[in-house]
């Protein structure tokens, strides 16, 4: 019996975490699939996905940096959360059509129901890449006016005021505020294989309620360090990372999957 095909899309997976999610989960639904890992140049995406397009037994697959944005014109149909996004995560087949959709949404959802922040008003978002316009929905979703961007580069800024409603966005630290209800790392800032976080940042951290870093590796990132050191709410990125995979899988599988503990053990062993 030939197995049916899911994976994952980068152009670089040395720590991706996702085979480790889908081939737990592959084991415990008996859905018996084959999980690969795709490290492609970019000039090669059109024919990985025309590939992909033709042969049936590959369901579909999930995208991460820095393809996200490529895939959503490829798509026949793409979800409308999407769309607003600019960006894909998921990528499956339904009727001879390829569906393109953005499940990093439902991760962030649950960090920050998880996190509950009471009387957020001032947000401070580090980052202007993919992540940063999932959480931009959601804020937006949520009528949050009050909204900062932190990004080394100012050359995003036009894209993303063209999709969302934000205060300000900068690339001094100089020009932030004193003090923010939550802050948001959704950056490669303080990765185990990125930059460091920002100091003056790191600074803001003792007066705000809450912290958000969507970083897994290190599962304590210097920003939450920082928060614990201050006894400041605050959750990593793991928890997002797995509730992003979870629709994926399910709407592969066509199977409802519950969330325990052993899968996060067997991610912190991994990390």
């Amino acid at each position: 019996m030939i197995k049916k095909k899911i994976g994952i899309v980068a152009e670089k997976l040395d720590y991706s975490l996702s085979p480790t999610i889908h081939k737990y989960w592959s084991k415990k639904t008996k859905s018996n699939f084959l999980y690969k890992k795709y490290e492609i140049e970019e000039k090669k995406l059109t024919k990985f996905f025309y590939n992909y397009k033709n042969d049936k037994n590959f369901i579909g697959f999930n995208i991460t940096i820095p393809y996200k944005e490529k895939f959503i014109n490829m798509c026949d149909n793409v979800s409308l959360r999407a769309k607003k996004i600019g960006s894909v995560n998921l990528i499956y087949k339904k009727e001879n059509m390829i569906y393109g959709d953005n499940t990093d949404v439902i991760g962030f959802k649950k960090i920050f129901d998880l996190l509950k922040i009471k009387r957020t008003k001032t947000i401070l978002l580090i980052g202007a890449g993919g992540a940063s316009r999932a959480i931009l929905y959601f804020l937006n979703k949520k009528n949050f006016k009050n909204i900062d961007i932190f990004a080394t580069s100012l050359s995003k800024k036009q894209g993303l005021s063209k999709n969302f409603n934000f205060k300000n966005f900068t690339n001094k630290t100089t020009l932030l505020k004193k003090k923010y209800d939550l802050i948001i790392n959704a950056s490669n800032a303080g990765m185990s294989n990125g930059n460091k976080m920002n100091r003056n940042i790191l600074r803001l951290v003792k007066k705000t309620k809450g912290v958000i870093d969507i970083v897994y590796n290190p599962i304590e990132t210097d920003l939450l360090k920082e928060a614990k050191k201050h006894n400041i709410k605050s959750l990593g990125g793991l928890i997002m990372l797995v509730e992003q995979a979870k629709p994926s899988f399910e709407i592969w599988s066509k199977k409802s999957i519950e969330i325990d503990d052993k899968i996060y053990q067997s991610l912190i062993g991994k990390i």
